[in-house]
């Protein structure tokens, strides 16, 4: 038996795949908030994994996030994770394409899941607003995103766009960036959810902790963190 434990950030688009392969994995959702605290993810993560005794895998949809994995282990089941810096990675293709696309300038990118969640850009910005006002809300974002080139719309195929292209298009003309849309795939969770799982994925054994090494990459170094707090 296989369950997941997925990121409610990206639930659209593993819905979406789940219900195209007919995949009956129940899913266990954990709040995109706590991507905010790595340390309080790995906690919820390595909970949730100590409560599932009679599983042969668990698959966790999420990427590296910040270290957030390191030291998973399960006693009884394998642990499969998508060999991915984050979330963001894995509905663009991959780390290398996110790095070639980064090469073009920096962009904090946007899927409907990350601009509505509770720890989406629109919900802080608001936020800010309701408490500081938007001019100085602005001001705060501005440096905050300081090094951004545009807000970028990740094409899913899931999703309509034109809401959140608007949506897009109203944030970067309030903190002066560009914006546009990107191309991005579902590629990697299909073979997720199809039980693929071959370069793209790290396969930890019983018993095993997850170490940096099973990753084999390099977190990208921008300097600039994908998700912006206040």
């Amino acid at each position: 038996m296989t369950t997941a434990i997925a990121c409610e950030t990206i639930k659209d688009e593993i819905l979406y795949v789940s219900s195209k392969v007919d995949c009956h994995f129940p899913f266990i959702w954990l709040p995109s908030a706590l991507h905010k605290f790595p340390d309080k993810l790995r906690y919820q993560l390595q909970s949730e994994i100590d409560q599932l005794i009679d599983e042969e895998n668990i698959l966790l949809l999420f990427g590296y996030c910040g270290n957030a994995v390191l030291g998973l282990s399960s006693e009884r089941a394998r642990l499969i994770i998508p060999k991915m810096d984050d979330c963001i990675s894995l509905l663009l293709g991959g780390n290398e394409r996110r790095r070639n696309l980064g090469k073009e300038g920096c962009a904090y990118y946007l899927t409907k899941g990350w601009m509505n969640s509770d720890s989406g850009i629109a919900t802080e910005y608001n936020r800010c607003a309701m408490k500081y006002g938007h001019e100085k809300s602005q001001m705060v974002f501005k440096i905050m995103l300081k090094g951004y080139r545009s807000l970028d719309v990740i094409n899913t195929g899931v999703d309509k766009l034109h809401e959140l292209i608007e949506a897009a298009r109203g944030f970067a003309d309030i903190l002066d960036l560009d914006h546009k849309v990107v191309e991005g795939t579902l590629d990697v969770l299909y073979k997720a959810l199809l039980g693929q799982w071959d370069e793209d994925f790290v396969v930890v054994e019983p018993g095993e902790k997850v170490t940096f090494e099973h990753f084999d990459f390099c977190t990208h170094q921008s300097g600039m963190p994908d998700v912006i707090s206040i």
